[in-house]
């Protein structure tokens, strides 16, 4: 549901909150609309689908460890409001990111140093914005707490810090992502590495790409093919895939030249090839996308038909899936499903996150963002 740049105008002129803006469409659109998804679905709440107060924002992330970073309307920064819909942390930020291990990155005049939880800064802002993404994106931890240390940059180099802002591992490589048991894919030049905690190689530089360890396993790119390395940095399962997913539920995704399908922890095909994409398994479901999206379990059988649009991974019960979008596959309205396909939230949203931490991140118009209830 996209609303004109004159509606919303009018709309903010009124004062009216996120939920007001839901009923204003509804009207605008005709209930008989959102009739054809009625709510069929049997173990949600009084409570599901319901907004967190009346406030909008601009944009926001998703709910960690009960904080959300919001950038709220009328104001010219970041902040983060508490579970009750309350900006507990003021919006004063150039950038905010997420809350993790109790401390959260956030930029002032430039740099980044880390608050916690009472907004207090408790390491002093002196690290590097991030590079932007060179034309092959890959989703790294920077900045993020993960078991005790987070990677920062300064002086163009990436290293590692503790909570108290020591240096732990000097800023000395190109790339760095963070620690999962006791290991960190970090990059030196075009090649990935594994180091331990103590900064020492596990494995030399020398993969084209690497993800971080999964279940005990990380999926690596050696030349054109993708493989699964164990904790001594050795093959377990040899390059032999176009691509690879890490490990989720015993099960990972990988691609071959007859499509996605899914390999167990001794590279046994579970799921065979189909020509299709695929997304990893959550809550014992996976999203399974061609012409349409639908889910799977984990023997290969349907469980909800392709019948979306988009579709993204059960979280809590549910899952976000997309419906109306146009011929090229624009527009269209996101709402949320149970495990048996039934709608839970009828579809009415532009944009949506999954469910994190007992709440849905849901936008309007591209830039009127809220939280529902679980």
């Amino acid at each position: 549901m996209v609303m004109g740049q004159g509606r919303r105008r009018w709309i903010r002129r009124l004062g009216l909150g996120l939920w007001g803006m839901v009923l204003l469409c509804g009207m605008a659109l005709g209930f008989g609309g959102c009739d054809r998804y009625a709510v069929r679905a049997n173990d949600i709440t009084p409570q599901t689908g319901q907004m967190l107060g009346d406030r909008w924002f601009y944009s926001a992330h998703s709910f960690r460890e009960g904080l959300a970073q919001v950038e709220p309307v009328f104001h010219q920064g970041y902040g983060y409001i508490n579970r009750q819909g309350k900006l507990v942390i003021p919006a004063e930020f150039d950038l905010a990111q997420d809350f993790s291990e109790g401390l959260a990155a956030v930029m002032k005049d430039g740099l980044y140093g880390f608050i916690n939880p009472s907004g207090e800064m408790v390491i002093k802002p002196q690290f590097q914005r991030q590079p932007l993404p060179g034309p092959e994106i890959k989703a790294i931890a920077n900045y993020q707490f993960q078991q005790g240390v987070a990677s920062v940059r300064q002086n163009d180099r990436w290293g590692y810090i503790n909570r108290d802002g020591r240096w732990v591992i000097p800023p000395r490589f190109d790339a760095a992502d963070g620690f999962v048991d006791d290991r960190a894919a970090v990059r030196m030049g075009d090649r990935w590495g594994i180091i331990n905690r103590a900064g020492q190689w596990i494995v030399s530089p020398q993969f084209t790409d690497l993800r971080p360890f999964q279940e005990g396993l990380a999926a690596a790119q050696d030349g054109d093919h993708w493989g699964f390395l164990d904790l001594t940095g050795k093959w377990v399962i040899p390059p032999q895939y176009l691509s690879a997913q890490s490990f989720f539920e015993g099960l990972a995704a990988v691609g071959t030249d007859e499509g996605w399908g899914y390999i167990d922890t001794t590279g046994t095909w579970r799921i065979s090839p189909r020509p299709a994409q695929t997304m990893a398994f959550s809550d014992g479901i996976a999203v399974v996308e061609s012409h349409k999206s639908g889910y799977i379990n984990k023997t290969g059988e349907w469980v909800v038909k392709p019948q979306f649009d988009s579709a993204l991974e059960f979280r809590l019960g549910l899952a976000a899936v997309r419906v109306d979008a146009d011929e090229r596959g624009f527009g269209g309205s996101w709402g949320f499903i149970d495990r048996q396909g039934h709608w839970a939230i009828r579809p009415a949203y532009g944009d949506v996150y999954s469910f994190s931490d007992g709440f849905a991140r849901v936008c309007l118009g591209g830039d009127r963002c809220g939280f529902i209830y679980r």
